[in-house]
Protein backbone atom coordinates (compact mmCIF):
# COMPACT_ATOMS: atom_id res chain seq x y z
CA UNK A 1 0.00 0.00 0.00
CA UNK A 2 3.25 2.43 0.78
CA UNK A 3 4.55 1.70 -2.12
CA UNK A 4 1.22 2.56 -4.53
CA UNK A 5 1.12 5.79 -2.54
CA UNK A 6 5.12 6.49 -3.16
CA UNK A 7 4.31 5.89 -7.03
CA UNK A 8 1.43 7.87 -6.89
CA UNK A 9 2.84 10.84 -5.35
CA UNK A 10 6.15 10.19 -7.57
CA UNK A 11 3.63 10.51 -10.73
CA UNK A 12 1.82 13.80 -9.40
CA UNK A 13 5.34 15.40 -8.58
CA UNK A 14 6.58 14.42 -12.07
CA UNK A 15 3.15 15.75 -13.73
CA UNK A 16 3.44 18.90 -11.60
CA UNK A 17 7.09 19.05 -12.57
CA UNK A 18 6.58 18.91 -16.16
CA UNK A 19 3.59 21.34 -16.23
CA UNK A 20 5.36 24.05 -14.55
CA UNK A 21 8.26 23.98 -16.86
CA UNK A 22 5.80 23.95 -20.33
CA UNK A 23 4.43 26.62 -19.00
CA UNK A 24 7.35 28.48 -18.05
CA UNK A 25 8.52 27.79 -21.20
CA UNK A 26 5.90 29.72 -22.91
CA UNK A 27 7.37 33.18 -22.37
CA UNK A 28 5.21 34.88 -24.98
CA UNK A 29 1.93 34.18 -22.53
CA UNK A 30 3.56 36.65 -20.36
CA UNK A 31 3.25 39.06 -22.25
CA UNK A 32 -0.58 39.33 -22.88
CA UNK A 33 -1.96 41.63 -20.92
CA UNK A 34 -4.58 41.54 -17.88
CA UNK A 35 -7.25 43.22 -19.54
CA UNK A 36 -7.68 41.75 -22.52
CA UNK A 37 -11.05 41.41 -24.27
CA UNK A 38 -10.61 39.10 -26.92
CA UNK A 39 -7.98 36.21 -27.68
CA UNK A 40 -6.73 34.16 -30.38
CA UNK A 41 -4.44 31.47 -29.70
CA UNK A 42 -2.49 29.28 -32.47
CA UNK A 43 -1.45 25.98 -31.34
CA UNK A 44 1.06 24.35 -33.43
CA UNK A 45 1.54 20.91 -31.84
CA UNK A 46 -2.24 20.68 -32.02
CA UNK A 47 -2.18 20.97 -35.38
CA UNK A 48 0.60 18.57 -35.86
CA UNK A 49 -1.72 16.22 -33.87
CA UNK A 50 -4.55 16.90 -35.57
CA UNK A 51 -3.04 16.46 -38.98
CA UNK A 52 -1.26 13.45 -37.65
CA UNK A 53 1.84 14.82 -38.89
CA UNK A 54 5.42 15.61 -36.85
CA UNK A 55 6.79 19.41 -36.64
CA UNK A 56 9.95 18.37 -38.12
CA UNK A 57 8.15 16.58 -41.15
CA UNK A 58 6.26 19.84 -41.68
CA UNK A 59 9.10 21.94 -41.05
CA UNK A 60 11.07 19.57 -43.51
CA UNK A 61 8.67 20.48 -46.08
CA UNK A 62 9.25 24.09 -45.28
CA UNK A 63 12.82 24.57 -44.92
CA UNK A 64 15.11 26.15 -47.99
CA UNK A 65 19.05 26.00 -48.14
CA UNK A 66 20.53 26.62 -44.86
CA UNK A 67 16.95 27.39 -42.94
CA UNK A 68 14.76 24.76 -41.05
CA UNK A 69 11.64 26.85 -42.53
CA UNK A 70 10.88 28.03 -38.59
CA UNK A 71 12.04 31.61 -39.27
CA UNK A 72 13.50 31.84 -35.19
CA UNK A 73 10.11 31.36 -33.97
CA UNK A 74 9.46 28.41 -31.63
CA UNK A 75 7.05 26.04 -33.00
CA UNK A 76 6.42 24.08 -29.81
CA UNK A 77 4.72 26.63 -28.17
CA UNK A 78 1.27 28.56 -28.77
CA UNK A 79 1.19 32.17 -30.50
CA UNK A 80 -0.97 34.43 -29.69
CA UNK A 81 -2.85 37.66 -30.69
CA UNK A 82 -5.22 39.72 -28.73
CA UNK A 83 -6.89 43.28 -28.13
CA UNK A 84 -6.83 45.06 -24.52
CA UNK A 85 -10.10 46.57 -23.17
CA UNK A 86 -7.71 50.21 -23.80
CA UNK A 87 -7.68 48.96 -27.44
CA UNK A 88 -4.29 47.67 -27.90
CA UNK A 89 -3.81 45.35 -29.83
CA UNK A 90 -1.12 42.83 -30.79
CA UNK A 91 0.46 39.44 -31.71
CA UNK A 92 2.75 37.90 -29.50
CA UNK A 93 5.81 34.45 -30.42
CA UNK A 94 7.74 32.79 -28.67
CA UNK A 95 11.38 32.73 -30.37
CA UNK A 96 13.81 30.13 -30.13
CA UNK A 97 16.78 32.01 -32.44
CA UNK A 98 16.11 35.66 -32.18
CA UNK A 99 19.16 36.53 -34.31
CA UNK A 100 17.88 34.21 -37.12
CA UNK A 101 14.05 36.26 -36.31
CA UNK A 102 15.87 39.35 -36.82
CA UNK A 103 16.91 38.91 -39.95
CA UNK A 104 13.96 37.25 -41.02
CA UNK A 105 12.17 39.95 -40.34
CA UNK A 106 14.95 42.09 -42.09
CA UNK A 107 14.07 40.34 -45.22
CA UNK A 108 10.53 40.92 -44.98
CA UNK A 109 11.21 44.95 -45.03
CA UNK A 110 11.52 45.65 -41.35
CA UNK A 111 13.64 47.66 -40.25
CA UNK A 112 15.41 47.74 -36.66
CA UNK A 113 17.26 48.81 -33.80
CA UNK A 114 18.37 48.58 -30.30
CA UNK A 115 16.82 50.69 -27.38
CA UNK A 116 16.77 50.42 -23.91
CA UNK A 117 18.10 46.65 -24.01
CA UNK A 118 15.66 45.39 -26.42
CA UNK A 119 15.63 44.87 -30.18
CA UNK A 120 13.02 47.25 -32.12
CA UNK A 121 11.52 46.35 -35.32
CA UNK A 122 8.81 48.79 -37.04
CA UNK A 123 7.10 48.56 -40.51
CA UNK A 124 4.26 50.90 -41.68
CA UNK A 125 2.40 51.23 -38.56
CA UNK A 126 3.60 47.79 -36.98
CA UNK A 127 6.48 48.01 -33.76
CA UNK A 128 7.90 44.79 -32.74
CA UNK A 129 9.77 44.61 -29.45
CA UNK A 130 11.96 41.59 -29.53
CA UNK A 131 14.51 39.66 -27.12
CA UNK A 132 15.80 36.33 -26.65
CA UNK A 133 13.05 34.35 -26.14
CA UNK A 134 9.90 35.84 -27.28
CA UNK A 135 8.65 38.76 -29.55
CA UNK A 136 5.58 41.32 -29.33
CA UNK A 137 3.83 43.07 -32.29
CA UNK A 138 1.64 46.14 -32.06
CA UNK A 139 0.17 48.31 -34.18
CA UNK A 140 -0.47 51.69 -33.98
CA UNK A 141 -2.90 54.52 -35.79
CA UNK A 142 -0.42 57.93 -35.85
CA UNK A 143 3.04 58.69 -35.07
CA UNK A 144 1.98 60.42 -32.34
CA UNK A 145 1.50 57.30 -30.15
CA UNK A 146 4.56 55.82 -31.37
CA UNK A 147 6.54 56.45 -27.88
CA UNK A 148 3.66 55.57 -25.75
CA UNK A 149 3.15 52.65 -27.54
CA UNK A 150 6.76 51.68 -26.79
CA UNK A 151 6.06 52.33 -22.92
CA UNK A 152 2.98 50.08 -23.01
CA UNK A 153 4.87 46.89 -24.74
CA UNK A 154 7.90 47.17 -22.83
CA UNK A 155 5.96 47.08 -19.70
CA UNK A 156 4.12 43.79 -21.27
CA UNK A 157 7.71 42.36 -22.17
CA UNK A 158 8.98 43.14 -18.52
CA UNK A 159 5.73 41.73 -17.15
CA UNK A 160 5.09 38.58 -14.62
CA UNK A 161 2.21 36.14 -16.28
CA UNK A 162 -1.18 37.64 -15.44
CA UNK A 163 -4.40 36.26 -15.24
CA UNK A 164 -6.13 36.59 -18.46
CA UNK A 165 -9.36 35.35 -18.11
CA UNK A 166 -10.40 35.61 -21.79
CA UNK A 167 -7.48 33.76 -22.58
CA UNK A 168 -8.89 31.03 -20.10
CA UNK A 169 -12.17 30.89 -21.73
CA UNK A 170 -10.81 30.44 -25.30
CA UNK A 171 -8.03 27.54 -24.07
CA UNK A 172 -11.25 25.38 -22.38
CA UNK A 173 -11.72 24.79 -26.21
CA UNK A 174 -10.74 22.10 -28.35
CA UNK A 175 -8.53 22.76 -31.57
CA UNK A 176 -5.33 24.31 -33.06
CA UNK A 177 -6.85 27.73 -33.35
CA UNK A 178 -8.95 29.22 -30.39
CA UNK A 179 -11.03 32.14 -30.06
CA UNK A 180 -13.11 34.05 -27.12
CA UNK A 181 -13.91 37.48 -27.51
CA UNK A 182 -16.49 39.82 -25.11
CA UNK A 183 -19.51 41.02 -26.77
CA UNK A 184 -19.75 44.28 -24.61
CA UNK A 185 -18.14 46.82 -27.35
CA UNK A 186 -20.49 46.04 -30.08
CA UNK A 187 -22.81 48.14 -30.72
CA UNK A 188 -25.98 47.23 -29.15
CA UNK A 189 -28.19 47.98 -32.19
CA UNK A 190 -26.93 45.16 -34.19
CA UNK A 191 -28.27 43.19 -30.69
CA UNK A 192 -31.53 41.54 -29.69
CA UNK A 193 -32.74 43.88 -27.20
CA UNK A 194 -32.93 41.38 -23.75
CA UNK A 195 -29.09 40.02 -24.42
CA UNK A 196 -27.15 41.09 -21.71
CA UNK A 197 -23.88 42.07 -23.49
CA UNK A 198 -21.46 42.87 -20.45
CA UNK A 199 -22.03 38.89 -19.58
CA UNK A 200 -21.77 37.24 -23.49
CA UNK A 201 -19.09 36.09 -25.26
CA UNK A 202 -18.07 34.53 -28.56
CA UNK A 203 -15.67 31.92 -27.92
CA UNK A 204 -15.11 29.88 -31.82
CA UNK A 205 -12.64 27.00 -32.70
CA UNK A 206 -11.03 25.54 -36.04
CA UNK A 207 -10.08 21.76 -35.82
CA UNK A 208 -9.03 19.52 -38.13
CA UNK A 209 -10.49 15.42 -38.89
CA UNK A 210 -9.76 12.84 -41.50
CA UNK A 211 -11.58 14.47 -44.05
CA UNK A 212 -12.89 18.13 -42.46
CA UNK A 213 -11.75 21.41 -41.63
CA UNK A 214 -14.56 22.86 -38.76
CA UNK A 215 -15.31 26.24 -37.81
CA UNK A 216 -17.03 26.32 -34.69
CA UNK A 217 -18.56 28.73 -32.78
CA UNK A 218 -21.24 29.45 -29.84
CA UNK A 219 -22.32 32.56 -27.94
CA UNK A 220 -21.47 31.71 -24.02
CA UNK A 221 -22.50 33.49 -20.54
CA UNK A 222 -20.06 34.71 -18.42
CA UNK A 223 -19.73 30.73 -16.99
CA UNK A 224 -19.10 29.95 -19.39
CA UNK A 225 -22.29 28.03 -20.19
CA UNK A 226 -24.11 28.31 -23.70
CA UNK A 227 -26.12 31.35 -24.14
CA UNK A 228 -29.79 30.97 -22.95
CA UNK A 229 -31.68 34.13 -23.80
CA UNK A 230 -35.19 33.76 -22.86
CA UNK A 231 -37.45 34.66 -26.34
CA UNK A 232 -40.89 33.55 -25.40
CA UNK A 233 -42.85 34.93 -28.33
CA UNK A 234 -39.77 36.54 -29.83
CA UNK A 235 -37.96 33.37 -31.28
CA UNK A 236 -35.40 34.61 -34.38
CA UNK A 237 -35.16 30.90 -35.12
CA UNK A 238 -36.86 27.82 -34.18
CA UNK A 239 -35.85 24.24 -34.20
CA UNK A 240 -36.70 23.02 -37.98
CA UNK A 241 -39.76 20.49 -38.50
CA UNK A 242 -38.11 18.60 -41.43
CA UNK A 243 -41.46 17.88 -43.18
CA UNK A 244 -41.47 20.94 -45.32
CA UNK A 245 -42.70 19.73 -48.56
CA UNK A 246 -40.76 21.08 -51.19
CA UNK A 247 -37.90 20.09 -54.63
CA UNK A 248 -34.55 19.40 -53.43
CA UNK A 249 -32.55 17.32 -55.38
CA UNK A 250 -30.27 15.20 -53.74
CA UNK A 251 -27.28 17.14 -54.62
CA UNK A 252 -28.37 20.63 -54.77
CA UNK A 253 -25.61 23.00 -55.67
CA UNK A 254 -26.70 25.17 -52.51
CA UNK A 255 -29.64 24.82 -49.86
CA UNK A 256 -29.85 26.37 -46.84
CA UNK A 257 -32.78 25.65 -44.20
CA UNK A 258 -34.51 27.65 -40.79
CA UNK A 259 -37.46 27.82 -39.29
CA UNK A 260 -38.61 31.70 -38.59
CA UNK A 261 -42.06 33.12 -37.70
CA UNK A 262 -42.57 35.62 -40.54
CA UNK A 263 -43.12 38.40 -37.84
CA UNK A 264 -39.82 38.62 -36.22
CA UNK A 265 -38.55 38.13 -39.67
CA UNK A 266 -40.17 41.30 -40.98
CA UNK A 267 -38.77 43.22 -37.89
CA UNK A 268 -35.03 42.18 -38.60
CA UNK A 269 -35.61 42.86 -42.44
CA UNK A 270 -36.99 46.95 -41.44
CA UNK A 271 -34.14 47.74 -38.85
CA UNK A 272 -32.21 47.93 -41.74
CA UNK A 273 -32.48 50.90 -44.28
CA UNK A 274 -31.84 48.87 -47.33
CA UNK A 275 -34.57 46.07 -46.87
CA UNK A 276 -37.02 48.60 -44.93
CA UNK A 277 -36.78 51.04 -47.95
CA UNK A 278 -37.28 47.71 -50.79
CA UNK A 279 -40.24 46.58 -48.74
CA UNK A 280 -41.36 49.90 -48.79
CA UNK A 281 -41.15 50.18 -52.43
CA UNK A 282 -42.97 47.26 -53.01
CA UNK A 283 -45.85 47.74 -50.45
CA UNK A 284 -46.63 51.40 -52.53
CA UNK A 285 -46.02 49.96 -56.05
CA UNK A 286 -46.67 46.54 -56.07
CA UNK A 287 -48.69 44.18 -53.86
CA UNK A 288 -48.21 43.80 -49.52
CA UNK A 289 -45.13 42.45 -49.30
CA UNK A 290 -45.15 42.83 -45.66
CA UNK A 291 -48.44 41.16 -45.06
CA UNK A 292 -46.46 38.01 -46.97
CA UNK A 293 -43.77 37.88 -45.03
CA UNK A 294 -45.93 37.88 -41.97
CA UNK A 295 -47.65 34.92 -43.49
CA UNK A 296 -44.35 33.15 -43.00
CA UNK A 297 -44.94 30.36 -39.93
CA UNK A 298 -42.52 27.36 -39.88
CA UNK A 299 -39.72 26.13 -42.23
CA UNK A 300 -38.07 27.74 -45.15
CA UNK A 301 -35.94 26.28 -47.78
CA UNK A 302 -33.80 28.43 -50.20
CA UNK A 303 -32.16 26.32 -52.38
CA UNK A 304 -30.32 26.46 -56.15
CA UNK A 305 -29.73 23.49 -57.98
CA UNK A 306 -27.18 23.95 -60.09
CA UNK A 307 -24.22 25.97 -59.85
CA UNK A 308 -24.95 28.26 -62.57
CA UNK A 309 -24.22 31.70 -61.39
CA UNK A 310 -24.97 33.39 -64.79
CA UNK A 311 -28.78 32.20 -64.78
CA UNK A 312 -29.34 32.60 -60.87
CA UNK A 313 -31.85 29.90 -60.70
CA UNK A 314 -33.06 29.89 -57.71
CA UNK A 315 -36.32 28.35 -55.47
CA UNK A 316 -37.66 29.53 -52.06
CA UNK A 317 -40.82 27.57 -50.31
CA UNK A 318 -41.86 28.52 -47.04
CA UNK A 319 -44.54 27.20 -44.97
CA UNK A 320 -47.37 29.65 -43.93
CA UNK A 321 -50.44 30.06 -41.74
CA UNK A 322 -51.88 32.24 -44.23
CA UNK A 323 -52.67 33.30 -47.90
CA UNK A 324 -54.22 36.27 -46.88
CA UNK A 325 -51.81 38.34 -48.56
CA UNK A 326 -53.14 37.05 -51.82
CA UNK A 327 -57.18 38.31 -51.24
CA UNK A 328 -56.90 41.10 -53.30
CA UNK A 329 -54.46 39.97 -55.94
CA UNK A 330 -57.36 41.11 -59.11
CA UNK A 331 -56.69 44.54 -57.65
CA UNK A 332 -53.01 45.05 -56.85
CA UNK A 333 -51.83 47.81 -58.86
CA UNK A 334 -48.65 46.33 -60.48
CA UNK A 335 -49.09 48.42 -63.86
CA UNK A 336 -48.51 51.73 -62.53
CA UNK A 337 -44.77 51.06 -62.99
CA UNK A 338 -43.51 51.39 -66.96
CA UNK A 339 -42.62 47.61 -67.58
CA UNK A 340 -44.37 45.69 -64.91
CA UNK A 341 -46.99 42.84 -65.27
CA UNK A 342 -48.93 40.41 -62.73
CA UNK A 343 -50.43 37.53 -65.18
CA UNK A 344 -52.31 34.28 -63.50
CA UNK A 345 -50.86 31.02 -64.44
CA UNK A 346 -53.89 28.55 -64.94
CA UNK A 347 -56.53 28.90 -62.72
CA UNK A 348 -55.13 28.30 -59.27
CA UNK A 349 -53.06 30.41 -57.21
CA UNK A 350 -50.03 30.65 -59.11
CA UNK A 351 -48.46 33.75 -60.96
CA UNK A 352 -46.04 35.54 -62.72
CA UNK A 353 -44.52 38.82 -62.35
CA UNK A 354 -42.31 40.65 -64.36
CA UNK A 355 -40.47 43.88 -63.87
CA UNK A 356 -37.64 45.51 -65.67
CA UNK A 357 -36.84 42.22 -67.42
CA UNK A 358 -36.68 40.52 -64.04
CA UNK A 359 -39.38 37.65 -64.11
CA UNK A 360 -40.77 35.97 -60.69
CA UNK A 361 -42.83 33.03 -60.26
CA UNK A 362 -44.85 32.73 -56.94
CA UNK A 363 -48.06 31.33 -55.66
CA UNK A 364 -49.25 28.72 -53.17
CA UNK A 365 -49.97 25.39 -53.04
CA UNK A 366 -52.04 24.04 -49.38
CA UNK A 367 -49.92 25.73 -46.79
CA UNK A 368 -46.28 26.27 -48.87
CA UNK A 369 -45.85 29.32 -50.47
CA UNK A 370 -42.74 29.18 -53.09
CA UNK A 371 -40.83 32.12 -54.89
CA UNK A 372 -39.21 30.56 -58.16
CA UNK A 373 -37.25 32.36 -60.50
CA UNK A 374 -37.90 29.87 -63.67
CA UNK A 375 -40.70 28.63 -64.73
CA UNK A 376 -39.36 25.07 -64.81
CA UNK A 377 -38.71 25.49 -61.20
CA UNK A 378 -42.24 26.70 -60.41
CA UNK A 379 -43.59 23.54 -62.34
CA UNK A 380 -41.72 21.41 -60.44
CA UNK A 381 -43.26 22.68 -57.00
CA UNK A 382 -46.38 21.94 -58.45
CA UNK A 383 -46.12 18.30 -59.24
CA UNK A 384 -43.24 17.09 -57.66
CA UNK A 385 -43.00 18.49 -53.97
CA UNK A 386 -42.35 16.09 -51.18
CA UNK A 387 -41.01 15.53 -48.17
CA UNK A 388 -37.23 15.54 -48.55
CA UNK A 389 -34.17 13.01 -46.57
CA UNK A 390 -32.23 16.07 -46.40
CA UNK A 391 -34.84 17.65 -44.45
CA UNK A 392 -35.25 15.12 -42.39
CA UNK A 393 -32.23 15.06 -41.30
CA UNK A 394 -32.05 18.71 -40.77
CA UNK A 395 -34.66 18.35 -37.88
CA UNK A 396 -34.53 19.47 -34.70
CA UNK A 397 -31.76 21.99 -35.83
CA UNK A 398 -31.75 25.54 -35.99
CA UNK A 399 -29.49 25.93 -39.32
CA UNK A 400 -28.92 23.23 -41.86
CA UNK A 401 -27.78 23.70 -45.46
CA UNK A 402 -24.63 22.79 -47.64
CA UNK A 403 -22.48 24.70 -50.85
CA UNK A 404 -21.32 21.72 -52.91
CA UNK A 405 -18.01 22.89 -54.42
CA UNK A 406 -16.49 20.18 -56.22
CA UNK A 407 -19.80 20.98 -58.45
CA UNK A 408 -18.88 24.45 -58.45
CA UNK A 409 -15.52 23.62 -60.10
CA UNK A 410 -16.59 20.67 -62.50
CA UNK A 411 -19.23 23.07 -63.89
CA UNK A 412 -17.05 26.21 -64.65
CA UNK A 413 -14.34 24.47 -66.90
CA UNK A 414 -12.54 27.80 -67.38
CA UNK A 415 -11.71 27.88 -63.67
CA UNK A 416 -10.55 24.26 -63.77
CA UNK A 417 -8.24 25.05 -66.62
CA UNK A 418 -6.79 28.07 -65.13
CA UNK A 419 -5.69 25.80 -61.88
CA UNK A 420 -4.25 22.85 -64.31
CA UNK A 421 -1.52 26.04 -64.28
CA UNK A 422 -0.20 25.12 -61.20
CA UNK A 423 -1.17 21.37 -60.64
CA UNK A 424 -0.65 21.27 -56.88
CA UNK A 425 -3.47 23.91 -56.04
CA UNK A 426 -5.72 22.15 -58.69
CA UNK A 427 -5.21 18.82 -56.71
CA UNK A 428 -6.12 20.44 -53.38
CA UNK A 429 -8.89 22.27 -54.34
CA UNK A 430 -10.68 19.82 -57.17
CA UNK A 431 -10.55 17.27 -53.60
CA UNK A 432 -12.60 19.20 -51.93
CA UNK A 433 -16.26 17.97 -51.68
CA UNK A 434 -18.80 20.66 -50.23
CA UNK A 435 -19.56 23.70 -47.38
CA UNK A 436 -21.97 22.61 -44.68
CA UNK A 437 -23.09 24.85 -42.21
CA UNK A 438 -25.32 23.65 -39.10
CA UNK A 439 -26.97 25.16 -35.62
CA UNK A 440 -28.01 22.94 -33.09
CA UNK A 441 -28.71 25.95 -30.87
CA UNK A 442 -29.68 29.77 -31.91
CA UNK A 443 -26.20 30.85 -30.68
CA UNK A 444 -24.05 27.88 -32.07
CA UNK A 445 -22.81 27.13 -35.25
CA UNK A 446 -20.69 24.81 -36.89
CA UNK A 447 -19.28 25.33 -40.62
CA UNK A 448 -17.38 22.41 -42.13
CA UNK A 449 -15.30 21.92 -45.26
CA UNK A 450 -15.26 18.68 -46.19
CA UNK A 451 -13.11 16.74 -48.41
CA UNK A 452 -13.21 13.58 -50.56
CA UNK A 453 -10.00 12.76 -49.26
CA UNK A 454 -7.89 12.78 -46.17
CA UNK A 455 -6.24 16.43 -44.88
CA UNK A 456 -2.99 15.02 -44.12
CA UNK A 457 -2.72 13.69 -48.23
CA UNK A 458 -3.81 16.91 -49.50
CA UNK A 459 -1.79 18.98 -47.66
CA UNK A 460 1.51 16.78 -47.96
CA UNK A 461 0.87 16.76 -51.33
CA UNK A 462 0.86 20.53 -51.82
CA UNK A 463 3.83 20.93 -49.99
CA UNK A 464 5.64 18.45 -51.80
CA UNK A 465 4.89 19.87 -54.73
CA UNK A 466 5.89 23.58 -53.64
Amino acid sequence: MKKLVFVIAVLLLAAATAWYFFRQNDRARNTLPADAVAVVTFDPVELATELDIGLRDILSLLKSEGDDGSMGIDLTQPAYAFMSESGLSGVALNVSDADKLLASVSRLGFSSEKQRGVQWIRTGMALGCLDKDKMLLCWFASEAEQTALRDKMLRLMKQSRQEVPILDRANKQKGFLRMSTSLRNLPKAYMPANLDLFNAFQSASLTIGEQDVTLSARLEDEDGKSYAAEFTGEEILRPIDGLLKTVLPTKPFAWLCFNVKGEQLLKIMRSYPQWRNALMALNVNFFDADLMLKAIDGDVVIMMPKADLAHHDMLITAKISNSDFLTNVDEWNVTSQAGASLQRRGSADDYVFTFMGMTCYFGVRDDVLYIASSEQLADHVLFDSETNDLLQTAAGKYLSGSIDISQFIKYYASMALMLGATPQIYEAVDAIDKITLSADTPWSMDMSLQTRKPIKDILLGFLKKQ
